[in-house]
């Protein structure tokens, strides 16, 4: 994952994105470092990401999604 800054109008967005990778390993009983390991992503990345404070690439999210088995739509349907 590459960090970068976000831009000021996307903040929000990436929060609730974040909430929702967080509510999704949380209701699997999972520590973020535990899915980082599984998905092969730096734990501190995968922190960033779930806190809304990074830009991450769309390439890490799918990995995410994919652990979850979620499809990209499913979950931006309804953000």
């Amino acid at each position: 994952m590459r960090s970068k800054e976000i831009i000021p109008e996307h903040q929000e967005l990436y929060k609730k994105i974040g909430k929702k990778l967080k509510d999704l390993r949380t209701a699997k009983g999972m520590s973020y470092i535990k899915l980082a390991a599984e998905i092969g992503i730096a734990r501190n990345s995968y922190n960033l990401l779930e806190n809304g404070k990074i830009n991450f690439q769309l390439s890490s999210l799918q990995l995410v999604l994919k652990y979850h088995n979620i499809s990209l739509s499913d979950f931006f349907r309804d953000l």
